[in-house]
């Protein structure tokens, strides 16, 4: 067994259990420290929810991401762009981000779309977009380096998020993050292995340190992206950052909402945005 990002040598790291029922090996990586656990057999199991339980920060992790990605795009990218969000969830990013102005799209082949009704992407027409957004996918990647390239196909700037191993690297049973509960991850990247994934692609890597990076073909300035992403520049600028909201629009192509001879046919989804 070889590391499935840089093909370097791979020990086993530790054993731990899955799901209270499987008694799983974890391999790491001694060039790039990448952990990786076994062939996961038990996936099946593990996804019979999609959004696990203990995901309790699902809202709040939402907004907190919507406001860096509206400051990420207004400094590094077309803010009149397309743009998608992969394995988009129940499509609460998505409602977020186009109800601020910005034309997101929505993709999961797994989860039920209840926030971003109308705004689902039709991928078969390989359209190709500014940026692909992919929040908490990659520690789910069985194949780091084929899921990088499915993404790869829409877009060449990559924005995702994903925890980076401690230093030293914990043992699962001492670090949250592995998620020995539900069994769904099973990919854990240090930042050297994320580089060297963006790298084996010919493209840029950048991150905070700890969970937002960004895969590109920008060059862009490290300190000031690193400054964008933290969550208390982006609270305080995105205010700031004014687009005409997408949601009347929305709410017109998917309620049947509109003006007609100045007497609106069905109430507004926000009656303040009425008024």
């Amino acid at each position: 067994m070889s590391c499935k990002i840089c093909n370097g040598n791979v020990e086993i790291f530790s054993r731990a259990r899955l799901l209270g029922t499987y008694d799983v090996a974890f391999y790491r990586c001694n060039w790039c420290g990448f952990i990786c656990s076994e062939e996961p057999y038990w996936l099946e199991e593990a996804y019979s929810s999609v959004i696990t339980g203990s995901d309790i920060g699902l809202v709040r992790r939402n907004f907190r991401l919507a406001e860096i990605t509206r400051v990420l795009l207004t400094f590094f990218f077309d803010t009149k762009g397309n743009y998608l969000d992969y394995a988009g969830g129940y499509g609460l990013f998505v409602r977020l981000m186009r109800d601020c102005g910005f034309d997101f799209k929505w993709y999961d082949r797994y989860c039920t779309n209840l926030f971003a009704g109308g705004c689902a992407a039709d991928l078969d027409t390989c359209r190709n977009y500014d940026i692909v957004t992919a929040f908490e996918l990659f520690e789910h990647l069985v194949d780091p380096v084929g899921g990088l390239d499915e993404l790869l196909k829409h877009s060449k700037n990559i924005l995702f998020t994903t925890d980076l191993l401690p230093e030293p690297a914990p043992r699962p049973e001492e670090w949250w993050y592995f998620g020995l509960e539900h069994g769904q991850h099973v990919s854990f990247y240090t930042r050297k292995s994320l580089r060297l994934l963006a790298e084996s692609k010919g493209l840029n890597f950048y991150t905070n340190g700890a969970t937002v990076h960004l895969i590109t073909e920008k060059k862009l300035p490290a300190a000031l992206f690193f400054l964008l992403v933290r969550h208390k520049t982006a609270s305080l600028v995105a205010p700031f950052l004014a687009k005409k909201t997408l949601l009347e629009d929305d709410f017109r192509a998917t309620a049947g909402g509109e003006l007609s001879n100045g007497v609106r046919k069905k109430s507004h989804p926000d009656k303040s945005l009425a008024e």
